[in-house]
């Protein structure tokens, strides 16, 4: 395998393989765009815990799709769980998965290791995603540094963002206990699929266009100032004009479709490239079931290197939402790739942000990356 440098600090190796405990759902309220770039990211981590009390079912508002949290956290499945106090401000997350190596010199097989990474946003863009947006933004740039830290020198990323809206107009619509309370039919008539086209910049899957660029190639060996710079920018100037009737799963597979080439041309690579899905959303998830079809697009996309076994799926999301048994499709997309999603609270602490997308997160890419055989 080719060297791959370590990743600086001890987090990777505790967030190894994680899911994490959800519980709390976010809405549409509010109209005004944020703008502007954030100018610091949060420097420090929450205190960690594991919790496993049971979460009695929360409640929400029907006029405004708003969670209200009654109870304690649920919970996650799929990996042991250590049980400990919990605290004020942590994620509660389950662990118990293998150190990641970190050693360069520990394995000498050159067949082995990625050769490119496509990171593909999907960015929420309905009104009262500003903070969120800038949010992310701000913890960006430290995941550049992680993720270059982390993969082998040499290694082409790609980063590009999408939206969640398929609709161009009026898109008023609320939630109750993170289900939608439009009918199928309402749902569908603000679901206009490729490739037919709104016209909306970065919608339908179309990959969104920022300072003349539908996406970002940077290799790991130049400077990564200008990456910076463009998805911090671009994800806030998403802002908050889109549609309510948010459906990330469908932006996310027809992204890979080749509906949407004339703009999404070269950003997904097949043999020896990592996909990673990652979700910014306060909603639940409209996308026109089944999860399946949207499955299926990212993975023909990806026959050469491995299918699924390529495809990681990560985010920032409602915790209620996303734990509900009336929401499933978010959850199920998610769940649908080679490895369990590593996703985190939206409505957290924005060093909650950090921990989601930063050095765990990248060493989550960089272990994938050393699974993947190069291109012949």
């Amino acid at each position: 395998m080719r060297p791959v440098r370590s990743i600086p600090g001890g987090l990777v190796r505790a967030f190894a393989g994680l899911a994490v405990v959800l519980a709390a759902c976010g809405d549409d309220a509010g109209n005004s765009a944020t703008a502007g770039m954030p100018t610091s990211a949060p420097t420090s981590l929450p205190p960690i815990t594991t919790d496993g009390t049971d979460g009695s079912p929360g409640t929400t508002d029907p006029g405004t799709g708003s969670a209200t949290e009654s109870g304690g956290l649920p919970t996650s499945t799929g990996v042991p769980t250590t049980t400990g106090a919990s605290d004020s401000g942590g994620i509660k997350l389950d662990l118990g998965q293998p150190d990641f190596p970190n050693d360069p010199t520990a394995d000498t097989d050159g067949a082995k290791g990625c050769t490119a990474v496509d990171l593909l946003f999907v960015i929420d863009n309905s009104a009262s995603m500003g903070k969120h947006q800038e949010d992310l933004s701000a913890v960006f740039p430290d995941f550049v540094d992680a993720i270059i830290a982390a993969l082998p020198p040499g290694t082409d990323l790609h980063v590009g963002m999408t939206t969640t809206s398929f609709y161009d107009g009026s898109c008023s619509e609320s939630t109750v206990n993170c289900v939608s309370q439009s009918s199928e039919q309402e749902i569908l008539q603000h679901y206009v699929a490729p490739p037919a086209t709104t016209g909306e910049n970065g919608g339908q899957g179309r990959l969104f266009e920022w300072q003349g660029e539908h996406y970002f190639a940077l290799n790991t060996d130049d400077d990564p100032a200008a990456l910076k710079a463009w998805f911090t920018a671009a994800a806030t100037a998403a802002g908050e004009t889109g549609c309510s009737f948010e459906m990330p799963a469908a932006a996310a597979g027809w992204a890979a479709d080749p509906a949407t080439a004339p703009t999404n041309a070269g950003f997904i690579r097949d043999a020896g490239a990592v996909l990673v899905v990652f979700v910014l959303t306060d909603e639940p998830d409209k996308s026109p079931e089944p999860v399946s079809q949207w499955v299926d697009k990212l993975v023909a996309a990806k026959q050469e290197c491995g299918g699924k076994n390529c495809i990681l799926a990560s985010g920032l999301v409602p915790d209620f939402c996303y734990a509900n048994p009336g929401d499933t499709t978010l959850k199920t997309f998610l769940e649908s790739f080679s490895a369990p999603p590593f996703t985190g609270n939206i409505n957290g602490d924005p060093s909650d942000y950090a921990m989601v997308v930063g050095d765990a997160l990248a060493g989550v890419i960089q272990e994938k990356c050393e699974e993947i055989e190069p291109p012949a």
